[in-house]
């Protein structure tokens, strides 16, 4: 059990450290406007030791949006705001004609088992 507990504590604390990197964000300015001293801060980014939960998330509270949500998505495995329209919007272009390609036949196919039950209705009726 504890093995788990570690493996989890470490993902999280690599994340964020990652996170600080990736975004070019100041753990000292995170650390301050926390009220968690450098040196803490230090210590959960390097594994050495964890957080209160409320002090956990108040630097989450503070972290800019698109930081926060890598750093949310990457630890739970999913993506916040995510839904077809915006994962379509945010395609390269080749993808989205492939999109519309594949909705297009999609609906064709629609169209023409509907148009065939009609045929049978008429036919039994």
């Amino acid at each position: 059990m504890q093995e788990i507990v570690t493996r989890s504590m470490d993902t999280h604390q690599k994340l964020f450290d990652e996170m600080l990197e990736r975004f070019n964000l100041s753990a000292k300015e995170i650390g301050e406007a926390a009220g968690i001293s450098e040196v803490t801060l230090s210590r959960f980014r390097r594994g050495k030791a964890d957080l209160l939960t409320t002090k956990f998330l108040t630097i989450l509270a503070i972290l800019p949006e698109n930081a926060r949500e890598w750093y949310v998505s990457h630890l739970v495995g999913a993506k916040p705001k995510t839904n077809l329209r915006s994962l379509i919007a945010q395609a390269p272009p080749e993808e989205q004609a492939e999109v519309l390609h594949l909705i297009a036949d999609s609906f064709a196919r629609n169209q023409k088992a509907e148009s065939n039950l009609d045929t049978v209705e008429l036919a039994v009726g």
